[in-house]
């Protein structure tokens, strides 16, 4: 496996016990888990992230279209403003 030194830096590694491991829960927090309990978290983590993810992509469109429609109707009343030659 892979051991993080910086976070950009890896060094190889070797599991002392492989029915326990060290979960990062963020902000420098480790918690001691089983390797089930590890991975059921590492499980649940990549769901809600999937999930914020979906949900940041639905909001980015609906975003995008707002935006577009607000530049349609600038443009329009650019237009309406510019006198006809």
């Amino acid at each position: 496996m892979l051991v993080p030194l910086t976070a950009s830096l890896y060094v190889p590694g070797k599991l002392d016990d492989a029915n326990k491991v060290l979960v990062d829960i963020g902000t420098g927090y480790f918690v001691e888990k089983t390797m089930a309990e590890g991975k059921e978290y590492c499980e649940r983590k990549i769901n809600l992230l999937k999930s914020n993810f979906d949900q940041l992509i639905e909001l980015a469109s609906k975003k995008k279209t707002a935006a577009d429609e607000a530049g349609a109707v600038l443009q329009a009343k650019l237009k309406q403003m510019v006198p006809a030659t």
